[in-house]
């Protein structure tokens, strides 16, 4: 487990079922990664403000109920505090419209999930390495 009084990855997700699989392909990375799993947008911004470390990665799923994966990418970028936080827009749309809205709000990557277990953990175990989380 990671020696990080935060995890270093949250994500962001109203899929219970895509949380706990994104969550359990990050502690499966060699070393262990932690991640906190978040399943309402409105609960980023109090989370973020309430702790003293902020989270070396963002994976923000579009489709959500009450405030989008755009409008919550906007908001954090629309912060001085949170215009640097990576973000990542991990989600199951492949349009190329939805990656092009979300690099122009800001995001730093724009990822598709994987359909299987296997290549999900391959994603994070890349996402680990490329962000430098371990």
């Amino acid at each position: 487990m990671s020696t990080s009084p935060i995890p270093s990855v949250w994500i962001l997700d109203d899929d219970h079922d895509d949380l706990t699989f994104i969550r359990l392909a990050f502690q499966a990375s060699q070393p262990s990664i932690d991640a906190l799993t978040i399943s309402n947008s409105d609960e980023l911004l109090p989370l973020l403000a309430s702790t003293k470390e902020r989270p070396r990665l963002l994976l923000l799923d579009i489709n959500m109920p009450r405030k989008n994966g755009f409008e919550t990418l906007a908001e954090l970028r629309s912060l001085p505090e949170y215009a640097e936080l990576p973000v990542i827009m991990f989600t199951t749309s492949s349009n190329s419209v939805d990656q092009a809205m979300s690099m122009a709000l800001g995001a730093n990557q724009y990822l598709t999930k994987p359909v299987g277990y296997n290549q999900l953990r391959q994603l994070a175990q890349n996402l680990s390495q490329q962000w430098g989380l371990t």
